[in-house]
């Protein structure tokens, strides 16, 4: 794979059809191998995938995703409320303030058993120790609920507070009788406020990664939330409006379509349905740089904090 990309660099003529979204998944893989494989950089002639930061095509090899399933998802694989304490990860999603949220024994932990004083105490604390607490990679709303209050505050009270609220629903999707979902799981998660489609998606696919949880959705190579970048990407691609909306049904289908495409002409046949979501949000960050509408927030820079 390292050696040659059986698919040209995109020009802005080309960049949204097939070929210019297979270009972009191989060459975003050829850059993680050959850096696994400790060959010096720079690992890719593309100027853009050089200067820029893109995440890796399978959502678990991003080093977050790394972090997570090495300090929480694998030391808790017992705990029938894994997926509790992946919320409260994927909403801080910064290790630095997940280790110390792990320290004072703030996670893992249920919902029943969730401190929300002393998670406000701990992040509010960690603020004083590091000039970054949350990641910017997801947005969280509302985060501005109370007058005078803070992220973390509005965090624990208006939307993990939701969440426990609709704990019993939640954990009946995971602990059902019936074949586990992600669709199901997604759509309880989402009756909680603040929780959206995108946000629950990302707590399922790190279930995903869990045996016993996720693992063996029956869903899990035909389903993935609708996300806004997977969506405009996706829009690119197929040449409709760029925030053109999505049906559920719609887009899973479009999405399996390039899943067979990716293994067929790539032959990479381990991504799920969300890695080929998150390749459309990534290729939807490609597309606009490369067509001069804007460009990604955040340049590539090795990552020495965690």
């Amino acid at each position: 794979m390292i050696d040659e990309c059986p698919f040209p660099m995109p020009t802005k003529d080309r960049v949204c059809t097939p070929e210019g979204f297979l270009y972009f998944v191989w060459e975003r893989e050829v850059i993680r191998v050959a850096r696994s494989n400790g060959h010096p950089g720079p690992w890719t002639q593309d100027p853009i995938l050089q200067k820029y930061k893109f995440t890796n095509i399978r959502r678990r090899d991003d080093r977050v995703s790394q972090w997570i399933i090495r300090e929480i998802i694998n030391l808790n694989l017992r705990d029938p409320d894994l997926w509790f304490s992946l919320l409260i990860a994927r909403l801080i999603n910064w290790p630095p303030t997940l280790g110390q949220l792990i320290y004072e024994d703030v996670i893992p932990c249920s919902p029943e058993s969730f401190d929300a004083k002393l998670f406000v105490k701990t992040i509010e604390e960690f603020k004083g120790k590091s000039s970054k607490v949350y990641s910017g990679a997801y947005m969280v709303y509302p985060t501005k609920m109370d007058p005078g209050g803070n992220k973390s505050q509005a965090i624990a009270k208006h939307i993990i507070g939701s969440v426990i609220e609709n704990a019993k629903s939640i954990r009946f999707t995971l602990n059902t009788e019936y074949d586990k979902s992600i669709e199901r799981f997604v759509t309880a998660m989402t009756k909680a406020f603040g929780i959206s489609t995108f946000m629950a998606g990302q707590v399922a696919a790190d279930l995903t990664y869990a045996p016993g949880h996720l693992e063996d959705a029956e869903d899990i190579n035909s389903y993935a939330p609708i996300g806004p970048g997977s969506s405009r990407g996706l829009n690119y691609l197929l040449h409709r409006p760029a925030f053109a909306t999505w049906k559920q049904e719609q887009f899973n289908a479009e999405l399996k379509k390039l899943r067979g495409l990716i293994n067929s002409e790539l032959c990479i046949d381990d991504l799920t349905l969300h890695d080929v979501q998150n390749c459309m949000c990534e290729f939807s960050k490609y597309c606009r740089t490369v067509l001069g509408e804007g460009l990604p927030k955040t340049t590539y820079q090795p990552e020495r904090e965690f």
